[in-house]
């Protein structure tokens, strides 16, 4: 049990503070944790908390940041352009950020940033790492099913 919290640590770290992709996160912490004898739900909700706490972090410091700039440098063209995304579309961008690499992060930022409502960001927050984490957790059962990923699996981690 230690080791399966350490690995959501891991998660929640790589996440918040690594330049690693999050889908190459999240695939490899499905495929390791697929050789736990932890639950198949369990680690479906404990991945989706991490994801929904991890995203919520992007949205504080958004927050906090606000704050922080001055107001000279909030008329910058790229904010704008946050803003009159958000105006366009409302919270639902949130919805469609956690499947866009590049996007996934910066508009949670910028949801902080913009002082999107904590309630409605939450919403939309827990929402959207709900889907992600079953997408990639029905990808990774899928994978399972083919024999070339268990063996390349199995040869990772014996290293």
């Amino acid at each position: 049990m230690e080791t399966i919290l350490t690995q959501y640590v891991v998660l929640a770290i790589g996440i918040m503070f690594t330049p690693l992709s999050d889908d190459v996160l999240m695939v490899t912490h499905l495929t390791i944790t697929a050789v736990t004898t932890v639950p198949e739900w369990i680690v479906f909700i404990s991945t989706w908390m991490v994801f929904t706490f991890s995203f919520s972090w992007f949205y504080l410091i958004g927050r906090g940041l606000n704050r922080f700039i001055p107001t000279s440098k909030r008329d910058s063209r790229y904010l704008k352009r946050a803003e009159a995304l958000y105006a366009r579309y409302g919270a639902r961008v949130i919805l469609v950020s956690y499947f866009i690499p590049g996007l996934r992060h910066p508009i949670h930022y910028v949801a902080g940033f913009t002082s999107l409502s904590f309630r409605t960001y939450t919403f939309y927050n827990v929402l959207s790492a709900l889907g992600y984490t079953g997408a990639w957790f029905t990808v990774i059962q899928l994978a399972e099913r083919v024999p070339i990923f268990n063996q390349t699996k199995d040869w990772i981690l014996s290293l």
